[in-house]
């Protein structure tokens, strides 16, 4: 089975956040929004990170200013890990990947402030949402959005 280390940006404005959806049928998670983010280049390396609880190390905040930048053409600042404030430990998920292969996903979570005016969909993204957090529940999230949101408490 394949792993990987995947950085994802809950990206604040105010009381909003932007969340990012792909193409129609697209794995994993197809047609539902996401908390934006990707894959980290150097697996060993994030592995590394993950095992010794580096989850706010620089590396880290580098690879997801580059997926935003990628996938929301957007920069962000302030980046701070959910854990462990939120919860002890990073998610996992065992889901298939866009080629349909099993695929162990470790998600590391990180609220941070969006910054700029303007954003456009990139990378794999086709469509941005920005959404109040107190509407969070009315729309159709990936599971591991959902249960992250849960735990920041702004879904039920």
């Amino acid at each position: 089975m394949e792993t990987r280390v995947i950085v994802s940006a809950v990206i604040c404005d105010g009381d909003k956040i932007l969340l990012g959806k792909k193409a129609k049928g697209r794995p994993p998670y197809p047609d539902v929004w996401h908390t934006m983010g990707g894959g980290v280049f150097d697996l060993e390396k994030g592995l590394g990170l993950v095992e010794q609880g580096k989850f706010d190390d620089v590396y880290f905040h580098q690879e997801l200013q580059r997926e935003i930048r990628e996938e929301a053409h957007a920069e962000i600042e302030n980046i701070q890990s959910i854990y462990p404030k939120y919860r002890d430990k990073p998610r996992e998920a065992v889901t298939k990947n866009k080629d349909g292969i099993d695929t162990q996903y470790i998600f590391l979570e990180y609220i941070c402030d969006f910054v700029g005016k303007e954003v456009s969909p990139g990378d794999d993204i086709v469509e941005l949402l920005w959404i109040e957090k107190n509407k969070l529940d009315s729309i159709n999230l990936t599971p591991p959005s959902a249960a992250m949101y849960r735990e920041l408490d702004w879904i039920n």
